[in-house]
């Protein structure tokens, strides 16, 4: 195919393509990418992060990227990845390394890939049941760890859980990590860049940060902090941890690697840094405050309406099922009227994620096409 072509090619698979800015998609973990982030991985997109010599400008980035980690998490070392899949792989297989262990013990709302790295290292997990708020009880997980700690190689506990936004004990389970020292593993990919701004705000009582006890946390730029997809991060509290994430490649100028890709995309790096320094404490404090005041409108917006049962967000997720409506049935019809809402399967409903793309108009919009079916399917149920 000519190059003309294959443009218009792709631009009519583009315009076919749902965006997040026209207010659809709201299940999804995604946003839209900062036009600076854009501009910054495009640059830089033919770097490797794996070759600092050959790019010495993805080292310069990295270690700005960390500075900045640091003020938000107390002191810490890690580099970017691909996401929080990668991210909790390299946490859990340090943890196996350093311990030579391979029992993971871990909420039952903990994510897939935690369940998806057990698989890949050869590890087990110990699911620890969640309270009647979604989230994991420290008294048991430290009854757990009492009978057990000469088997475990880590703890993983999640500050913002995909179904329900909720945020594990962080300070008490990090407290149970430090007094038996068992590797404990944070997965905040979804709520690593609103904790610290809801807590020194006082709207919530957890904090995310490197407390005594805690080993590393991951956390995602490509959700909330509006990088380009693939932008995560992996952090350790120290250098002795980041070492066992690091392979020795003799050929290459720079001796070493890390993570689990060999060639890495040097754009990601960038496209991290150039929102970091955009936007900064302040600019990611703003953003988490208008995603909650969102998700908030949308509680109170579902909470009027009859025979819905919707739950008060934590984090800026909703969770919401109707008394008599079967959710499957309403999650067809949104997706008939192109509406992309994801399920939440604890309650067999349906959950919102207020991205930093949805605004209130995007939510009136949904409430009206919601209240439509509504009163569709009530027709039905009447004439049956």
């Amino acid at each position: 195919m000519r190059e003309i072509e294959i443009i218009r090619k792709l631009l009519e698979i583009y315009n076919k393509t749902p965006k997040h800015d026209g207010g659809y998609i709201l299940g999804s973990m995604t946003t839209k990418p900062d036009s600076i982030a854009v501009y910054a991985y495009n640059l830089f997109i033919h770097t490797n992060a794996g070759d600092t010599k050959i790019f010495p400008a993805i080292e310069y980035f990295s270690k700005e990227i960390i500075d900045f980690m640091s003020k938000l998490y107390g002191k810490c070392t890690g580099f970017v990845t691909s996401g929080g899949t990668e991210s909790n792989i390299i946490a859990l297989y340090v943890a196996r390394e350093k311990t030579r262990r391979k029992l993971i013990i871990a909420p039952e709302t903990v994510h897939h890939s935690v369940i998806w790295a057990a698989h890949l290292l050869g590890m087990e997990i110990k699911n620890v049941p969640v309270n009647d708020n979604h989230v994991a009880d420290a008294r048991l997980i430290n009854q757990i760890v009492k009978n057990k700690k000469d088997d475990i190689a880590a703890i993983v506990i999640t500050a913002g859980t995909t179904e329900w936004g909720t945020i594990d004990p962080i300070e008490e389970v990090a407290n149970i990590a430090y007094r038996y020292g068992i590797y404990l593993h944070i997965d905040a990919a979804y709520g690593g860049l609103f904790i610290p701004s809801f807590y020194s705000k006082g709207y919530i009582k957890t904090n995310l940060k490197f407390f005594d006890g805690v080993s590393s946390i991951s956390v995602d730029f490509h959700k909330n902090g509006l990088s380009p997809i693939p932008s995560g991060l992996i952090l350790f509290r120290d250098e002795e941890l980041l070492s066992y994430a690091r392979r020795e490649l003799p050929y290459t100028l720079g001796k070493y690697q890390y993570g689990l890709l060999g060639t890495r995309p040097g754009g990601s790096v960038a496209a991290v840094w150039a929102v970091i320094k955009k936007h900064g404490l302040e600019g990611y404090t703003t953003i988490a405050e208008r995603c909650l005041d969102t998700a908030l409108y949308l509680y109170e917006k579902l909470s009027k309406i009859n025979d819905v049962i919707v739950w008060k967000p934590v984090l800026p997720i909703v969770v919401f099922k109707h008394k008599t409506i079967d959710s499957e049935n309403l999650l067809d019809n949104l997706l008939s009227h192109g509406y992309y809402i994801y399920r939440a399967p604890s309650i067999d409903g349906l959950r919102i994620v207020v991205m930093p793309h949805v605004t209130r108009e995007h939510i009136d919009r949904f409430i009206e096409t919601f209240m439509k079916i509504l009163k569709e399917e009530a027709g039905q149920n009447n004439n049956g």
